[in-house]
């Protein structure tokens, strides 16, 4: 399936050592959190290839290398401020172009391309689709309208996140559907409970 009114959003840090997955990194060290990061960005920007031509990146520290670049793909710095900012920044850009915005992390390696094509259809039936994780956050969320008060007073980072903002849509008045719950990975026991599953 390839939605052209729908626009894929994908968060990433740029691969830097000591700046990514800081969480698993004290546990297995920087450079073995590095790679691990590496392989679940190239597991990721993979699934995304599928809609490259619609598919918008958003980086938090800086771009890539223009060689180092895929071809199709669009390349954007996040927003400064915190998580719910860069997401309303992204979403409104991606808005303005698309009737759907899907945006998404690099945490979860289980993320299909099933997964998002789901997503995109439940959009015609509901206002908001969320992907739960494990650790009480979500790996995706998709919308038809940018509403800025969904990421307001959201504990990032925290069990809460999932619960806040389904209280959020609910203030709204607006309809959600949930996906399936995959795992998300921050700690070392996530990914070695991922790489034994």
């Amino acid at each position: 399936m390839s939605d052209a009114s729908f626009g894929l959003i994908v968060f990433l840090r740029y691969p830097e050592l000591g700046k990514v997955k800081t969480r698993l990194a004290k546990t297995l060290g920087e450079e073995e959190a590095l790679l691990i990061y590496e392989e679940l960005t190239a597991m990721t920007l993979s699934v995304a290839s599928h809609y490259s031509h619609t598919c918008y990146l958003f980086y938090e520290g800086r771009l890539p290398a223009e060689n180092k670049k895929k071809d199709n793909f669009k390349y954007h710095l996040q927003a400064t401020g915190n998580l719910g900012t860069k997401m309303i920044d992204a979403i409104e850009y991606v808005l303005s172009k698309h009737s759907k915005a899907i945006i998404i992390g690099s945490d979860s390696p289980s993320l299909s391309k099933e997964i998002i094509d789901k997503a995109v259809s439940q959009l015609d039936m509901y206002d908001i689709v969320i992907g739960p994780s494990q650790d009480g956050g979500y790996y995706l969320l998709g919308c038809k309208e940018m509403m800025p008060s969904l990421f307001e007073n959201i504990p990032w980072s925290t069990p809460e996140v999932m619960n806040k903002t389904i209280n959020n849509i609910q203030k709204l008045g607006k309809t959600f559907t949930l996906l399936k719950t995959l795992i998300d990975i921050d700690e070392a026991e996530d990914w070695i409970s991922y790489k034994k599953s």
